[in-house]
This record gives structure tokens, sequence and C-alpha cells, in this order.
């Protein structure tokens, strides 16, 4: 066995390279093989052949077998999961996560490309010398899995399982290598008892509450309903009845606390911008003020003297025409309205709650308001009264649950006072010139922008000011007499956590007469969701009719007391589930924080754009407050004396390297979705199934009942389109390999992927290309190392010397795409040309073609995982790497191998032509020179060329004396003589 190492000097692809020393067995004494060992070692090899796979009447591989066979030997192979990690170990991990998906039992075309993105970057890392941890769980609570149960009268956790068990089968098809040893499923109450433990640590800590709060109620069945189900016109999608906003005792999340961290911390992620912005809007902060208007008279026995109101443009506060309240809001009550007002108020703010006066979301609306026979009295100017309204369009639970409506600089404002006969008040801010005041006057009764406070009596001493020194100036006149105060202000809620459902994770507080809301003791936890239930979908919370269960003593006083029966919203299950993988089998708690510690953060999360905003925000609370808590992160295992101090540097090193400050995902990739090819009936618009369209290659499609052509376009795929593709039937049909290198191949990753089925075919053409190349390429055998061949570099024939250019250009192209830019097309790209330009190679005996060969099987490696093992293998088998002096055959699997390494001197032409001129005048040309050559060796070449006698050189053959030398390398020298 020879002693493999790297060589020092030559960047051939961080390949396992034999020295020309240690070949002397096998080699001449120039590193050249013999041509009885050539021969000898062509005939060893040539027994395994690519070729042995392929059907010899239908010419197509066997995919099938070829993808059990390499199936098999991952399985076996598979490390088992280690919980403690060495220092160097945590410096190398690179924690690969893909969203989980929920357990729906079908495997979609967006799966498969998802998860074939997660799988590429998986291996790609590995050969990178990478310790990689890509685990895979079940999103399994929620909503659609319990109407599936309803609808086929089974258990949702029977439902459930049997759906991963199919989708885990599904997955391994695909040829994708997750960790299972780390497999979670959120509805297993070995993973719901630490989501219920979270909860109450976030209670602990004060970061939840209950409050009423608005939902869907369905009065026929007497059931809360999600959003998504109520249609259009505010019915019910079961029952049809009109939905009605009823208030609900509900659990909060108190993530408002963590507005400004989430917003600072968004700048260090290496995600993409859009998704930034979208996060940033959603917490929406604004800096404004925050008003007081006085309540008169004021009403006694109120919760408040006053009506609070949020504004960021203070500069408009005497504009201020109405205040709009919220349909809810705590003044809209008959002890609060005036009699002759109340009946016809609160008949209209139950219709505007129920949804039956505008449909459709209500902070949307802009016209439904009533007059509520209140007023307020202006915070600066107390001889003015100013009306109270309820408006459609103000939500209780955003801000104070109050607006100032200034109808002169606001068009929603403006829109209502004419649709309620609001008396207008004047403009009280106006463009900073003539000119811009035209514009605005000809474009829009409104204006909306900054510009100077107008010199009329309502602005008082105001008038003239610019409307951002106007903001500071009124702000604080109002705070000197305790009406106003400066506030910053954010769109973000906090976060509704209750679901009145049954297949979630029961919140775990007991309610006690005497004691109020009591947590769920530690021991008891988990609190399990009965299993002696029926699920109709009607008739309030399932688990309120659960009796035993619902029936319980108070762990603090031991009286009756109950269960709470809400469940925890799904993104609750998925804030944490990313934590858990660290440590999945934890019986004691979520996770152990020194195992966290050394994998957070994720290094690259890859999922659907459509998730760019709540799951992302949530995962960034709920890792943020343990990171807080010292659940996990440095500063968590920094005085655990089991600790060694190298593992703490490296735990501190990876924290402080990739997203900080409790951010769990350090880079994110958002893959777009998978469209499908739709055909309607141009006259009635009807989508169409595939057996109603006649499609023939060459020939346009038509309808076959009608002969019509039918109107095509790529559509989000869906079963009422009759667009989807089953990805089994295309594995079943073209193998996975060809399927996978056919959706990276289609569009780059964060682009929409159209999917078009025909052109599969293209990649299972180069596959066989790929094995036909292996196999020609296994009959002859390098002369020579690569290491013995790069150290006489310079004396490479042309061909050899843009085979290794060709090499390094795809291995420069593909390991970008990979481990920067992500366009995976590019990188499959740049491998077809590699072997396009390999098959025309005419010296294959050159050692340049077999590693050009090797890297190139290498880099299939990850996109195509079954082919690239068996390519591998038979290069191995066939002694070609051991000729090449790159790798023993012992060592195995292509993934064992690590990823080609750039040599950048490669990437410049080999050979370069340089023109000769002779006092101006183009005299001959160098062909084939060494690129970069200086002057004085260009020089000294040109003077030997035959051509040069007549310039160069005296009729006595004296060289002439050069006066000048003009260079441009690589292209031209230009010798002035005398």
């Amino acid at each position: 066995m020879l002693r493999l190492h790297r060589l020092r000097h030559h960047a051939v692809g961080r390949h396992v390279l034999a020295p020309c020393s240690a070949l002397t067995h096998n080699a001449c004494a120039h590193g050249t093989f013999t041509a009885r060992q050539l021969s000898t070692s062509s005939a060893r090899l040539a027994q395994v052949k690519f070729a042995h796979w392929i059907d010899k009447e239908t010419g197509k591989l066997d995919t099938a077998k070829l993808e059990t066979k390499w199936k098999t030997r991952w399985a076996e192979a598979k490390p088992p999961v280690r919980k403690a990690l060495t220092a160097a170990e945590i410096d190398r991990l690179f924690y690969v996560l893909v969203m989980f998906p929920y357990p729906s039992g079908v495997l979609h075309m967006g799966h498969v490309r998802v998860y074939t993105i997660s799988d590429v970057l998986t291996r790609f890392h590995r050969m990178r010398g990478k310790h990689v941890v890509s685990p895979m769980g079940w999103d399994a609570f929620g909503l659609p899995a319990e109407n599936a149960a309803i609808e086929r009268s089974i258990a949702p956790a029977q439902w459930t399982q049997q759906n991963i068990a199919i989708m885990k089968d599904q997955l391994s098809r695909i040829l994708t290598d997750f960790d299972w040893d780390r497999e979670l499923a959120t509805c297993d109450p070995a993973y719901y008892k630490w989501t219920q433990h979270i909860f109450l640590q976030l209670f602990r800590n004060d970061m939840v509450y209950r409050k009423d709060a608005v939902v869907n109620w369905d009065p026929v069945d007497q059931t809360v309903l999600a959003n998504e189900q109520v249609d259009k016109d505010g019915r019910s999608w079961r029952s049809g009845a009109v939905v009605e906003q009823r208030k609900l005792k509900q659990w909060f999340a108190r993530i408002t606390r963590y507005a400004q961290d989430l917003l600072d911390d968004l700048d260090a992620l290496n995600w993409p911008d859009h998704v930034k912005s979208m996060q940033a809007n959603w917490i929406g902060r604004s800096e404004g003020a925050e008003f007081e208007f006085a309540l008169d008279p004021p009403i006694p026995g109120a919760q408040s003297k006053a009506i609070s109101v949020f504004t960021s443009r203070a500069d408009t506060l005497f504009g201020v025409s109405y205040l709009a309240i919220a349909p809810d809001h705590w003044l809209v009550s008959a002890d609060h309205l005036p009699a002759e007002h109340a009946n016809h108020v609160l008949q209209r703010a139950k219709e505007m709650l129920s949804g039956s006066s505008g449909g459709g979301d209500r902070s949307q609306r802009t016209k439904d308001g009533v007059f509520t026979g209140l007023y307020v009295v202006h915070p600066l100017d107390s001889g003015r009264r100013v009306p109270v309204y309820v408006a459609d369009y103000v939500l209780s639970d955003y801000g104070t649950g109050a607006v100032m409506g200034v109808p002169a600089h606001d068009m929603r404002d403006h829109e209502f006072c004419q649709i309620n006969s609001v008396p207008v008040h004047l403009p009280v801010v106006e463009p900073e010139s003539s000119e811009h005041a035209e514009e605005s006057k000809s474009e829009s009764p409104v204006f909306t922008g900054q510009g100077v406070m107008r010199r009329i009596p309502e602005n008082g001493v105001y008038g003239g000011m610019h409307s951002a020194d106007a903001r500071t100036a009124i702000v604080a006149a109002a705070a000197a007499i305790g009406s106003g105060k400066s506030v910053v202000n954010y769109r973000l809620r906090d976060w509704l956590l209750s679901r009145q459902r049954f297949w979630g994770a029961p919140v775990p507080i007991i309610h006690c007469a005497s004691c109020g809301a009591v947590p769920v003791p530690e021991s008891d936890l988990p609190v399990e969701l009965p299993t002696n239930i029926e699920l109709s979908g009607r008739g309030g919370s399932p688990l309120a009719r659960a009796t035993e269960w619902l029936n319980c003593k108070c762990p603090s006083c031991s009286g009756p007391a109950t269960r709470d029966t809400d469940t925890l919203d799904t993104f609750v299950d998925s804030s944490w589930y990313f934590l858990r993988y660290t440590d999945a089998h934890n019986t004691q708690r979520p996770f152990d924080a020194m195992a966290a510690s050394s994998m957070m953060p994720v290094d690259i999360y890859i999922g659907g754009v459509e998730h760019a905003i709540l799951h992302l925000l949530y995962s960034r609370f709920i890792s943020k407050f343990l990171w807080k808590t010292r659940a996990y992160g440095a500063a968590a295992v920094e005085h655990d004396s089991t600790v060694s101090s190298e593992v703490k540097d490296a735990i501190a090193r990876r924290e402080t390297r990739g997203a900080r400050n409790g951010e769990p995902f350090t880079r994110l990739l958002t893959q777009g979705m998978v469209h499908g090819l739709t055909y309607k009936d141009p006259i009635t618009g009807r989508f169409l199934r595939s057996d109603e369209v006649h499609t023939e290659k060459g020939t346009a499609p038509r309808i076959i009942c009608t002969g019509e052509t039918p109107t095509m376009s790529f559509e989000k795929m869906s079963k009422s389109k009759y667009n989807g593709v089953d990805p089994g039937a295309t594995v079943d049909a073209y193998g996975a390999d060809a399927t996978r290198l056919h959706v990276l191949y289609l569009a780059p990753p964060q682009d929409v992927l159209e999917w078009d089925t025909q052109s599969i075919v293209g990649m299972q053409r180069w596959i066989l290309r790929l094995g036909r190349l292996v196999d020609t390429a296994c009959t002859v055998c390098a002369r020579e190392s690569i290491v013995c061949a790069l150290n006489a570099r310079n004396k490479w024939p042309k061909e050899a010397r843009e085979t290794y250019r060709h090499t390094h250009v795809a291995i420069q192209h593909a390991t970008e795409s990979l481990e920067a830019s992500f366009s995976l097309n590019t990188a499959i790209s740049a491998l077809i040309k590699l072997s396009n330009y390999l098959a025309t190679v005419k010296d294959r005996e050159h050692p340049t073609f077999g590693f050009g060969l090797v890297c190139l099987v290498k880099m299939v490696a990850p996109m195509a995982p079954s082919i690239g093992e068996e390519l591998w293998e038979i290069l191995s088998q066939s002694k070609c790497l051991h000729n090449l002096g790159l790798v023993d055959a012992s060592d195995g699997r292509v993934f064992a191998q690590p990823w080609p390494v750039l040599d950048e001197s490669a990437l410049k032409d080999f050979s370069a032509t340089v023109v000769v001129q002779i006092n101006g005048k183009m005299r001959f040309k160098l062909e084939d020179m060494v690129p970069d050559q200086d002057q004085n060796e260009l020089v000294r070449i040109a003077s030997t060329m035959p051509q040069a006698q007549k310039w160069m050189f005296d009729t006595n053959g004296q060289p002439k004396h050069i006066v000048k030398v003009i260079h441009v390398p690589n292209k031209l020298i230009n010798i002035i003589v005398k």
C-alpha cells in the first residue's frame, strides 16, 4: 500500500497524491509507465463498465437497480450521530437546514426541488471537508390533518404517522441524504413536551399573557374558524353561515418587546434583501407622538378620561377633523355612549365586526363609519371639540385602537369624510414652493407630503415652520401640559398563540377559580392530547368536550380546576425545531446547552419565500429568547466545568462568525415555486385535463372534443388546474438522478421553475454520455501521474494545457455556484461543457485527461449521487486513479473524496500569440508562447527566429542596436532598432 499524501506545491484539486518517488515500482525513471504495464492495467480494468447498467434492447439505463445499489450502500455506511463534538469539529461544522414539511402523504415537485437543493449543498460541503449536519423532521400538527381526519373518520395521529412513512420513502426515492437519527415530529409527545416547556418559560418570564381577542365564529357549527376557512363573502367554508366576530380569552406572546432587537439584527444577516425588507416592514418601526384627546364631557366610570392616539405626522395635528375608534374599542359600550346614539352605534359596530359591512380585511376598508355622539377636546386647543366616529378600518389590537382623521392630508381620511359627511378642516401644511403647490393642486385634493406649516390662525406660532421642525415643537408643547409625548411605535403586534383546535400541543395551563391561571408542573409534562375523542368540526373546542381530560386538580391549592382547552399555534412548534435537532432524543430537557451551542446558528436555511415573514420572525423571537435566558450559546456553557476551554473557544468563534445575538439562521436561500404547464379552453376558460388535449411532438396541442387550440400557460401546480406532476412517476420513468439534474438545471433556485417533463430526456442523454466517457477512459491509462506531469507543465502540448484549463474553469464555476451564488443551473452547465470538451480530447493517455475526468465525476456526484458513485467506483476499480497518483481504490466512495480545489493559474490561457513589430511595422508572430514572459525574454526569442535576420541584424550578421522596446503583455512587442 502506498503512503498517500497531498502535494504541497501543485494545486491539482486537493486530491490525495502519490509523489513521483513513490511510483518507482510502477513507473520509469521519469514517472512514466511502460507499455506492458499500461496494457496489463487496462486488461484488469476492462471488466467493470457503466454499459452493464444499460438495457441492450431499449438503450435505457436501469435506474431502479442502480439507485437501489447505492441507497443500500449509503445506509450501511451511515455513521452514528455523536452529540459531543470536538473543538476541531465545531470549527468545521456546517449546519444545513431545510424547512421541514407538513406530512400530507404526497411529495410534490416543490418538495423535490427544495430537498434536492438541500441535498446537493449537504454533499458538496461534506466533500469540502465540513462536518455537515443535515436533519429532517415533520411539521405534523395543524388544521389540515384535523380536517383530513374528520373527512376520513380516522384519528389525526394515525393519519399523520401513515403519511410520514409514505413521505419518508418518497424522500429516499429522490436520493436525499438526511440525518435520520435526528428525525422528529412536532405531534410526538416527546417533542411537544418541550414545546409546552418553552411556553412555560415564556410564562415565567412574563412573556405570555391572556386577554380578550376577536375570533371568527361560526354560529351554526358553534366553532372558531381560521381565516382561511372564511370565504370572500364572509361565510363559513363548512356551514355556509355568515361568520361573526367574537371575543374569546386568548394567549399572546410579547414579541413586541423584542421588536427593536429583531429589527436591528436584520442588517447582519446574509439573507436576500427583499426578505429583510419584508421583515422590517412587518415590524414597521415608526417614530411619532401619542396625544391625549380628553373626553368632553368626561364619562363617569370610564376606564380613561381621554382617547390616546398615535400619529407619525404631529405637524398635521391642527388639521384633525375627527377621531376614529375601532368597533370593539372600550368606548363602544351602552355604558359610555349617549343614549340617543347607543343602539344605532352598537348595531353598526356589530355589523362591522361580523364582516357583513364590506367583507375582506377590515384594516383595508376606508368608508364605513358611524358617529358615536361623543366629542373630545383638541390637545393644544382647549376651545376646539372634535367628533368621535367608529370606523371599520381601525383595529383595536393595533396601536391604541384609535386614530386621528386629517382629511386634508390623508386620502383615506378624505374619503371617509366624503362618505360619512364629516366636515373637513382646512389644510394646515402646504408645499414648500408655489411650483409644488400647483402640482399638488392639480393632482389631488389631498397634500400628503412634507412641507411648510401654513400661516393661518389654527397653526398659531407654528405657522411658517417646516414640517420636521413643527413636529418637534408641537410634541414638546403637548408634553409640557401633559397631553402628548414622543413615542416609537411598531406595526408588529403581539403573537396570538391560541388555537381552538384539537390537533395541536395543548396549552400547559390549569385554570382555578381561586388561584387563576396556574402552570402545569414540569413533572406533569407533556399534557397529552386525549385519545378517546370524536372529531366533527362542530360544537366548539373538542378538548372542552373531553370532560375526563378537562377536569383536574389545581397544582397550587389542590382544588377543582380545569385544563386550558386551547392548543398552540403550529408556528410555536416550528419556532424551535432547529434547536431540537441538535439533541433530538434528550428526555431531560429540550436540548443540551452544549449540543445546541456547538451547532447554532444554522449556516444555511433553505425554504419557500412564502415563509419569509411569520415563520422566520417567530423563529428569530424564540431563538433570541432562549439565547438571552442562556438555554444555549457561548454564555450558557461559559461556567460549565465539564466543557474544555478549547471547546468553549470554538463555540465562541462559531457564535461570532455566524448570525449573532441569538439569531438562528446565518444565511437564507428562498427557492421559487414550481409551475406546471396548464391548458385552458379558450372559450369557457375551463382548465383541461391532459387526456382532454392531444399533444404530439412537432404539432401544436389541440382540444380533442373541439379541435380548438388551448390557451397554454405555466401556473402554480394544483389539482384544480390539472397541472401537477407526480414525482414518483417521473423518477420511475427517468430515474432520480435525471430528475434531480433536470429540476436544478431548469432555473436558478430563487426563480420560479417552469416544469417541462419532455426536456428531461436531455439529462438522461448526458448521463449516458458520461457513462460512455468513463467506460472509454478506462480502456487507456495515463502515461504518468498528474504530479510528475505538473513538474513538467511548461512542456505540455497545447491540448493538454487546454484540458487542464477547461477542467479548472469548470471547478471555478461549479464551486462558486454551490458555495456563493447558488446558481446550480450554472454549475451543471459548466460540467456539461467540461464533459463535451473531454469527449474531444485525442491524447487520453496524457494525465490531464484523467485528471479532468476525475474532477468531473466528483463535481457531478452531489447533483446526481448514484451516478457519481457508480462512475467513481468504475474509475477506482479500473486503477486509473492509481495510475494518475490521485487516490487508492481503498479510499472508497466518491463522497469520501475531497472536492477539487481551484488552481487559479490554470485559468489563464496556456499559450499566447505575440505580434512582433520592428520599428512599428508588423514583421512576424511568435506562436504558442508561454504567457506573461518579460520583454527581454521575448526580444531574445524573437532574435532567434529566421524572420528576424532581415530586420534585427545588419548585412554582416551583427545585431542592430535596440533603441527602445514597447511591450503589451501577451499581445505585442515593438522593437525599435537603429
